[in-house]
């Protein structure tokens, strides 16, 4: 029996959330994106725009929080090497996971001696919705 080739076609959302050392606690998870139901993450960064200067160490992990559940720290990155240069920081890894309910995505940064007084990033989160189309496409 063949394959059924399906003509719907979407494309992928893309949500970005902007925060800054003022919005995250060390080694607290704050969300940043909220998800729909059926979401799938394909992909994403973080990007470090100004340093975070913590008198040690600056660590950034990408984790998740569906309902009512504790937050997982590490759904989509593992903890991040001391960024000590702008630019991206964290890969987003996707897991194929299908959001089933209320879902964030956020960051854990973590600094290590006397707090940070600067320090701005970025979290870009790309998605599909499955059985979601926008189009179609056939021969």
């Amino acid at each position: 029996m063949p394959v059924t080739k399906l003509p719907a076609r979407q494309c992928t959302q893309v949500a970005i959330c902007d925060f800054t050392f003022a919005d995250v606690t060390s080694a607290a998870y704050a969300a940043c994106v909220d998800l729909p139901v059926n979401s799938v993450v394909t992909g994403g960064n973080l990007y470090v725009t100004t340093l975070f200067n913590s008198a040690t160490t600056d660590t950034f992990s990408i984790g998740d929080k569906v309902g009512s559940a504790a937050a997982t720290a590490t759904t989509y990155s593992a903890t991040s090497a001391d960024i000590t240069a702008t630019g991206r920081a964290v890969q987003v890894v996707p897991t194929g996971i299908k959001t089933s309910g209320e879902t964030t995505v956020g960051v854990v940064w973590t600094g290590a001696g006397a707090a940070p007084t600067t320090g701005v990033g970025k979290l870009v989160i790309e998605y599909i919705i499955d059985g979601a189309a926008e189009s179609t496409f056939e021969f």
